[in-house]
């Protein structure tokens, strides 16, 4: 669910909101460099909004997920609600603006949305323990291909998360088309299952 929220919500963003990623932090650090050059000061100075906002939130997301596993208050799951915050945020803005915002809106929106992508990456990271990422492909691909190629072995959860993205992208440029109103919701309420799934099963082994 988180993978294909991460596709949804990187496709939402880049169709609706100025054509730049929100979790993609290697694309948006090389178009920083590209405004920084004078080539496209606007693309820029968005894809630099959008790496800010993601460190802020990984950051945010990253103490809350160490702060469970330390003995806090907060289930491991919880993180979660960091990133359900602000992507509901983005719902209710984009509704409230009739799926129309002005430019310094969307800008806004896209930040909240690469914030939104750093607490679940980073969540996942301290809180799952887990080693497959759901919002970057590069470094899992490359240890896919050269597992497969060193060894023979095919790594099948590599494979499964890249469709996952690609899925999730797919059903959000769909939305995005047909009912750009609703693309948002998607990764929201996906990420809002992910959430109860995550407290139900921490329930469950805490009873047993």
């Amino acid at each position: 669910m988180l993978t294909f929220s991460a596709g949804a919500v990187n496709a939402w963003g880049f169709l609706a909101l100025g054509g730049v990623f929100t979790s993609v932090v290697t694309a948006n650090s090389a178009l920083t460099g590209v405004g920084l050059g004078g080539a496209d000061p606007r693309l820029g100075a968005l894809a630099a909004v959008a790496v800010v906002c993601y460190v802020l939130g990984a950051a945010g997301a990253g103490w809350a997920a160490g702060h469970a596993q330390r003995g806090g208050r907060l289930r491991p799951a919880d993180f979660l609600l960091l990133e359900l915050v602000l992507l509901w945020a983005v719902v209710a803005w984009w509704l409230a603006a009739g799926g129309d915002p002005s430019g310094g809106e969307r800008t806004a929106m896209l930040g909240i949305l690469a914030a939104a992508m750093g607490c679940q990456n980073a969540g996942v990271r301290v809180a799952m323990g887990a080693q497959v990422p759901t919002a970057y492909l590069t470094g899992l691909l490359t240890g896919a291909v050269t597992d497969a190629v060193t060894s023979g072995r095919v790594q099948w959860p590599a494979l499964v998360t890249t469709a996952l993205l690609i899925l999730g992208a797919a059903a959000a440029a769909l939305l995005e088309r047909l009912l750009p109103g609703a693309a948002p919701l998607l990764p929201a309420l996906l990420v809002t299952a992910a959430w109860l799934t995550g407290r139900a099963r921490t329930g469950t082994r805490r009873a047993s």
